[in-house]
Formats: structure tokens, C-alpha cells, sequence
């Protein structure tokens, strides 16, 4: 029999605001900003939406004086612009275009799917750039790499199994900002959590590693 979920997800509006959420096995209620910049309410089963709101009216003037710093933030990008490695370019699609070509401020491609592949490509060369260049940091070789679209996450890995998954979407981010995120995936092959030993070691190797962090933030999708 398949194990039931526990988990329930949705949207929660309060006055113009609106929250996406998740019940799960909590002991408090969180809200917290996620990846895209967006608030994101973390709440414990035993908790009735009376007691969000209650929550939320607590903390309404921290709420709106966030949101109005995250406002400023967040980054809209017409349908034919892309980042690419921290900076802007413009979209040109054009069938008589054989391979990608970036020029100036312009990406040229014959479709979308060309682009696609093109940046999948560009991904594998770059990240495994950094691996190479960081492997020396530890005994273990890592087993695999895999590049895919993620919702929260920019990178994870397989402790056990010295597996590393990296976001696609680190190609729009500035080189030092993927180099961090690699380092720091790398980092989670000996230290397998957040604790002081994880980031004195990363400081040790990349003592810049919070203003790259910064880059991760400047620019939202």
C-alpha cells in the first residue's frame, strides 16, 4: 500500500497579501522568504487558518515593510530577454541560424530548443569546470552530475553516494556565484549539514563566500 502523504499545500490571502503554504509535522509555524523571493508559510497540522491569521496580523508591519524591500528586488523579464552568467541579453530567434551565437547584448538562435540544448551544454562545460577545479578538497570523487531545473534548491547532494544536482538556472547567475554554489555542494560530501565545521571549511577555501551569496540573491526570476 502506498504511504499517505502528510503534507498539504495551497494558498492562503490575507488582505492583498498572498501566501503559498505547506501543513506538515511541525512543532511552530514558520514564514520565511524562499528562493524567488516570495513568502512561504510553513504550518503545523494542529494549527486552524484562525491561528494563521492571528499570526499574520501579529507581524502585518514586518510583513509590509518586507515585501516592499523584496518589491525592489525582483527582477521582470520580457518574453525575448534572458540572463546569461549575470548579464541581460536580448532573444533573437532566427531559423537560418545553424549554432547560438551571442554578440553584444544579443543572444541569436534558431529556436528555442537550440537555445535549450545550448545552455545544458554550457552548464556540463562550466560545472564540471568547478568540480574539477575544486576536487582536490577531499578523498572522494564525485560519482555523478546531474543538471536539471529546480523550484528551491540551487544545488544538492547524495552524502552516501557522492552525488551532486545542480539548477539549470545558475546560468543566469554570475561565474563567482555558480563557483560558490559548487564549492559549497562539494563542502556537503565531508560535512553532511549547516553546522560551525561546514562553513569554517568553506571559509578556509573561499573566504568570500557570503558576498557570493549575495549574488545568488540579485537577481530573481
Amino acid at each position: 500500500m502506498a504511504r499517505q502523504s502528510t503534507s498539504i499545500k495551497g494558498i492562503l490571502e490575507f488582505k492583498e497579501f498572498r501566501f503559498a503554504f505547506e501543513k506538515k509535522k511541525l512543532k511552530y509555524l514558520r514564514l520565511r522568504i524562499d528562493r524567488d523571493l516570495n513568502f512561504k508559510l510553513s504550518i503545523p497540522l494542529y494549527y486552524e487558518q484562525r491561528d494563521v491569521l492571528r499570526f499574520l496580523e501579529k507581524n502585518e508591519s514586518w510583513i509590509r515593510a518586507k515585501e516592499k524591500e523584496l518589491s525592489l528586488k525582483r527582477v521582470v523579464l520580457a518574453s525575448d530577454e534572458l540572463y546569461f552568467l549575470g548579464k541581460k541579453y536580448k532573444l533573437v530567434f532566427n531559423e537560418n541560424h545553424k549554432k547560438v551565437l551571442i554578440k553584444k547584448d544579443k543572444i541569436f538562435a534558431k529556436n528555442q530548443k537550440s537555445l535549450d540544448l545550448f545552455l545544458r551544454r554550457s552548464a556540463r562545460v562550466i560545472f564540471e569546470y568547478f568540480i574539477k577545479k575544486w576536487q582536490f578538497i577531499h578523498k572522494r570523487k564525485v560519482q555523478r552530475i546531474c543538471i536539471k531545473e529546480m523550484i528551491s534548491r540551487w544545488g544538492s547532494c547524495n552524502h552516501q553516494k557522492a552525488y551532486i544536482n545542480l539548477n539549470l538556472k545558475l546560468m543566469q547567475k554570475p561565474i563567482k556565484a555558480i563557483e560558490y554554489v559548487i564549492l559549497h555542494e562539494l563542502t556537503h560530501l565531508i560535512y553532511p549539514h549547516h553546522q560551525k565545521e561546514f562553513y569554517d571549511f568553506l571559509y578556509k577555501f573561499m573566504p568570500d563566500y557570503k558576498a557570493r551569496e549575495v549574488f545568488l540573491k540579485s537577481l530573481i526570476f
